[in-house]
């Protein structure tokens, strides 16, 4: 009785489930319709409205009437379970096809290769398909579990990835599993609007759900013979495994993932592929020819100086400021006022320039990685956090360097919820020996948006100063990565001055990002406002992580047209970040035109005549052949554009050479050289 009662609260849910869908797309016209409303030319669509309504009559035809569906399928249940789990691969991979192909295309359409002319690409993701169904065929020894477990869990995750590519333009790669709990704290400030086939799909889903359900019992095997499955089928995974995750098959049949244009992985080669392959690049490779003899050979060039202790030495404050870039590096931005004034006028004891990150529109967490460590992510699969995945170790950083010279403080501070992006175990193994997040901060702390202002950041950075100050004469050292500016753009905040305004291109996103940029220039004046009055010889590094996330029709409409078909050197525009090193004292005015966020520390520790790790001196001369070096490609002193792996280029041996030292520092660490990453003792 009480499983009777459990089955009908099960089909009453589900039933409200499904009306709920069918009743949201028909308040929703625009999924069925086209054109304009108030020019008058508005039409319908009579194929997807006749698709949305027989998929919502058949779904209710099947749970009002089951049980008699169910008699009446009864003679031919095990045949029908049999069929359909053999056709369940395919109705899967339709159901990815469907999703992935409404995802908007953020590159010119000539750039995706058309997945429906691919038979062999079709096959090989069906292939796929049928082999996560028999892991869980083996799992469950259920043809209905199983089934479902395949049809939901691919239907939910193109649902993901059509938010992930509408958040940051970037699709689900394997490395983001690392980054859950980091996605799912800022979920929240995102609009989560389905489009009409990640409706229709979740609706067809569960029509699919309540077939099976009329066809009952549909258990696989008794138990000895349940064994022999697992067994042989276990042993059919492992097949598979090894030929497509461990091995270069899929790359020797055209299945290829490009570091600039992830989604076209997904519209080219389909889902399955597509993942399959981003979990091949979570492997980090030894740099060809590496060898930890070799690596110290390097390293034998460069002696690190002793680390002497001094009150002399400027107070250093990093600040990494959430997506702040200035626009025109992209393309021609022309706005009613300047959204940057303050930066824009910085001439005297300043030195800026552009440094290159390696990420675009997320991965904040890299750039720290790359700024604090002297080491460019591009050994590093595509997303993936090195924060997260490979940072397990005490590592000399520039954080650890200034310690070894006595700096007080070794603050780091996010005003944000203190795990993200596993910084909790990060800061402490890069020498940080403080760390504030959101919860530190007063409940009443001055907030723009959701987040807590650079402003509210400034007061703390003053209080964490002056409380240092007041006990010892030390040099002070303070890092922090801000979140005032972290996207989305797309709600309308109350508590955001509207005063930078789009001449040419009217796009309310950039708008609403170019008024975050604004506030962010007064903050950064006023906190140099303060620090110039202060006695204490003082830099200020600051910069950006990465560029926002805009929409392919504004980034088009700045650059007449031509976003959409640029190159990889082209695309090195999306990945210019502005960098100031200011300063309250006499410090020699520089510009450096092109420099990457891995050269950073180095330029700061130069320019401040601090003390050098024989890795800081290295960089310096790295950068000198290679001025800029980022994950998507480096600019050689000759003017030229590479990729990293390009063997044809003239830096090819010496961007060798610092991958080996790369490798070495990241994952060689017994035999990393003693006295070359950090100063001597």
């Amino acid at each position: 009785m009480r499983k009777i009662k459990l089955t009908k609260i099960f089909d009453i849910l589900l039933l409200f489930l499904f009306a709920a869908l069918f009743i949201y797309c028909l308040f929703h016209p625009e999924y069925y319709t086209k054109g304009s409303a108030e020019k008058g030319t508005l039409a319908l669509r009579p194929l997807l409205l006749a698709a949305e309504i027989l998929v919502f009559l058949a779904g209710t035809l099947l749970l009002l009437f089951r049980s008699r569906i169910t008699e009446l399928l009864k003679k031919y249940a095990r045949v029908l379970s049999i069929a359909v789990t053999a056709l369940t691969p395919c109705i899967a991979f339709v159901f990815t096809y469907f999703i992935t192909h409404s995802i908007p295309k953020n590159y010119s359409p000539k750039n995706y290769r058309n997945l429906a002319h691919s038979p062999e690409i079709i096959f090989w993701n069906i292939f796929t398909a049928a082999m996560i169904l028999l892991l869980f065929l083996i799992i469950t020894n259920s043809m209905k579990a199983a089934c479902n477990l395949l049809i939901f869990i691919s239907i939910i995750f193109c649902i993901a990835n059509f938010y992930v590519c509408r958040f940051r333009d970037i699709p689900i790669l394997a490395s983001d599993f690392y980054s859950l709990r980091t996605a799912a704290a800022v979920a929240r400030d995102y609009s989560y609007k389905p489009n009409f086939s990640c409706l229709l799909a979740l609706q067809t889903g569960l029509v699919y759900l309540f077939f099976f359900r009329c066809l009952g019992n549909t258990r696989l095997f008794s138990r000895k013979r349940r064994l022999i499955f697992a067994g042989a089928g276990c042993l059919v995974l492992g097949i598979f495994a090894k030929g497509f995750l461990f091995s270069d098959f899929l790359q020797s049949r055209g299945v290829s993932l490009s570091m600039f244009k992830p989604l076209v992985a997904y519209n080219s080669n389909g889902t399955y592929l597509a993942i399959i392959r981003s979990f091949q690049y979570l492997k980090i490779d030894k740099p060809e020819g590496y060898s930890s003899d070799e690596a110290a050979q390097i390293a034998g060039s460069y002696t690190s100086d002793k680390a002497a202790v001094s009150d002399n030495y400027p107070n250093i404050i990093v600040i990494i400021d959430e997506a702040f870039s200035d626009l025109k590096a992209v393309g021609d931005l022309e706005t009613n006022t300047d959204y940057m004034p303050f930066i824009h006028s910085l001439q005297e004891n300043t030195i800026h320039g552009y440094a290159y990150a390696s990420v675009l529109g997320g991965g904040t967490a890299n750039s720290e990685f790359e700024v604090l460590t002297g080491n460019s992510i591009a050994l590093f699969p595509q997303n993936c956090i090195a924060f997260q995945v490979y940072l397990k170790n005490k590592m000399s950083s520039l954080v650890s360097v200034c310690a070894d010279l006595g700096y007080q403080g070794l603050i780091a501070m996010h005003p944000y919820y203190a795990s993200n992006y596993g910084r909790l175990t990060a800061y402490p193994l890069l020498g940080f020996q403080i760390y504030l997040s959101q919860s530190d901060f007063p409940k009443d702390a001055p907030r723009i948006r959701n987040y807590i202002s650079n402003q509210a950041v400034n007061g703390m950075i003053i209080q964490q100063y002056e409380e240092a100050k007041a006990s010892s004469n030390q040099p002070f050292f303070l890092y922090t990565m801000t979140m005032q500016n972290h996207s989305s753009y797309k709600k309308n905040p109350v508590n955001l001055q509207d005063t930078v305004k789009l001449s040419g291109h009217s796009d309310a996103e950039a708008e609403q990002y170019l008024n975050l940029i604004k506030h962010s220039d007064e903050a950064f004046e006023e906190l140099t406002g303060y620090f110039s009055q202060v006695d204490d010889p003082t830099v200020i590094l600051y910069l950006g992580d990465h560029q926002p996330n805009m929409n392919t029709d504004f980034l088009n409409s700045i650059t007449d047209g031509t976003y959409q078909n640029w190159d990889e050197e082209e695309m090195m525009k999306r990945y210019a970040i502005p960098f100031i090193l200011w300063s309250n004292y006499d410090l020699p005015a520089k510009e450096y035109e092109k420099t990457s966020m891995n050269f950073l520390q180095s330029i700061l520790f130069e320019n401040c005549n601090l003390p050098m790790t024989g890795y800081q001196k290295y960089l310096l001369d790295f950068a000198e052949e290679v001025p800029v070096f980022t994950a998507n490609g480096y600019w050689g002193a000759n003017g030229s554009f590479y990729t990293k792996d390009d063997a044809s280029s003239p830096y090819y041996k010496t961007v060798q050479d610092y991958c080996s030292l790369i490798y070495n520092n990241m994952k060689d660490i017994k035999n990393r050289p003693e006295g070359f990453y950090e100063l001597l003792k």
